[in-house]
């Protein structure tokens, strides 16, 4: 399978409303939001235990993609290299989205973002 095939599928898996990804990271928000308190300056320790727990829940979507379409993880770590390889690629702002969607600071700023979205 070629890598700007596999690219593709995960963009179009990613930004795709019927797949749950946009879904589970919203409601993931909306349950977590009240927790976070963003205008202290040191941040609890329930701030990465909740952190870790979008991690594994977002890894679990990721393999549940890759299970659907038949790739193995290998085959998907060799899409996103060979896509941030070449700048002329498809998909490395598919890649680029998802990294930061898994970073701690993005992280923190969509609970931010959703406690104001969001108020009860």
């Amino acid at each position: 399978m070629a890598d700007s095939e596999i690219m593709q599928k995960l963009e179009d898996w990613f930004m795709d409303d019927g797949t749950g990804v946009e879904q589970f990271i919203e409601e993931f928000a909306k349950k977590h939001k009240d927790v976070f308190d963003l205008t202290e300056e040191e941040h609890k320790l329930e701030y990465t235990t909740i952190y870790k727990d979008f991690q594994d829940q977002f890894e679990a979507k990721l393999e549940g993609f890759l299970k659907d379409n038949s790739y193995t993880n290998e085959q998907l770590v060799d899409a996103c290299r060979a896509a941030t390889a070449d700048s002329e690629h498809h998909g490395i702002d598919i890649v680029g989205v998802m990294l930061a969607t898994l970073e701690y600071d993005v992280f923190l700023q969509m609970m931010a973002d959703a406690k104001e979205r969001f108020t009860d």
